[in-house]
């Protein structure tokens, strides 16, 4: 994470390769090491799909640290991403890819209603594999209990 007052870009985490996921005047961005490109839909943040490809512990490690580097309260920016959003974007891409790293995801998520919700559309949609309706209704089980 790199601060850039100048600019107002804050580095946070790195999406893939020159990619990156930063802040710039309050609103979460994608950009580049030097700035951010393009403003994150929160409602649709297809562009945070790739948080997906890292384990949520090293995502949400990542984030605590950039925390207490810029002096923001413990869980500001963990609360602020819209990581809701970004599975429900996986589920809503009907693709095998990125379905089974939302249920990696969902394995470890806290909050119980996000995840039924998309647990139930995984498990009963026609498009989903079968490996993929599985395990989510196996999750099902371990949300219900």
């Amino acid at each position: 994470m790199v601060d850039d007052f100048g600019t107002g870009w804050t580095r946070l985490v790195s999406l893939s390769g020159d990619l990156w996921l930063g802040l710039a005047g309050g609103e979460l961005y994608v950009g580049s090491h030097d700035a951010p490109i393009r403003r994150v839909d929160r409602a649709r943040p297809t562009g945070l799909l790739p948080l997906l490809e890292r384990p949520r512990p090293a995502v949400i490690a990542e984030l605590r640290q950039c925390e207490r580097d810029v002096g923001l309260g413990d869980g500001f920016l963990v609360a602020f991403i819209p990581f809701g959003a970004i599975l429900a974007e996986a589920v809503a891409s009907e693709l095998d890819y990125w379905v089974h790293l939302a249920l990696d995801w969902l394995e470890e998520y806290s909050e119980k209603n996000v995840a039924t919700g998309l647990l139930s559309k995984i498990e009963h949609a026609a498009w989903a594999t079968q490996h993929a309706r599985h395990r989510s209704r196996h999750l099902s089980k371990r949300f219900a209990g």
